[in-house]
């Protein structure tokens, strides 16, 4: 049998990648995206937001190195030093659907408390964790509106990784 005779969930379990689950409208999952709970201050007003699990999340994942390069006069090459790396920065594509024609009001205000948060996120995701992301800041987010779609809402948001090490105040561990 070969990766392309079995089943999805098999050939990930094969080569020691998480099952895939089954989403609400029936397709298969392979990186979703839960977020604990939390909560914020702004002008002295507590808001929080509740736990927050989407399937079938679209992550692009970039880290950029910090290299300085020099050029010499008379030399072929630059000298190039390599002097550490940046936080990853992470595009999210998330759809948010409601039942049967109506729109998820509620799950889409608790992603909009959520993104609006002024303090790091704790991230959940085996694709992200991977990578050593648990903890994040939101740094733009968009929720465009589209016609013909009645019971689901499309989010766009990107994040910036924070590592625990660094600031363990900030985080609380």
């Amino acid at each position: 049998m070969s990766i392309f005779t079995q089943s999805l969930s098999e050939a990930l379990s094969a080569v020691g990648l998480p099952g895939v689950s089954i989403s609400p409208l029936g397709t298969p999952v392979f990186s979703d995206l839960s977020i604990a709970g939390g909560s914020y201050s702004v002008n002295g007003n507590t808001v929080s937001y509740n736990p927050i699990n989407v399937p079938n999340t679209m992550f692009v994942v970039r880290k950029r190195k910090r290299v300085i390069s020099t050029g010499i006069n008379g030399a072929t090459g630059d000298v190039v030093e390599y002097t550490g790396s940046a936080s990853a920065e992470i595009e999210c594509t998330i759809r948010v659907y409601g039942l049967n024609l109506i729109y998820p009001v509620y799950d889409v205000n608790n992603i909009y408390k959520m993104l609006e948060s002024n303090q790091p996120i704790q991230i959940f995701s085996w694709y992200l964790n991977q990578f050593d992301i648990y903890y994040a800041v939101i740094t733009d987010y968009e929720m465009p509106q589209q016609t013909g779609n009645i019971s689901d809402q499309q989010i766009k948001f990107n994040m910036r990784h924070i590592d625990p090490n660094q600031y363990p105040t900030l985080l609380n561990v």
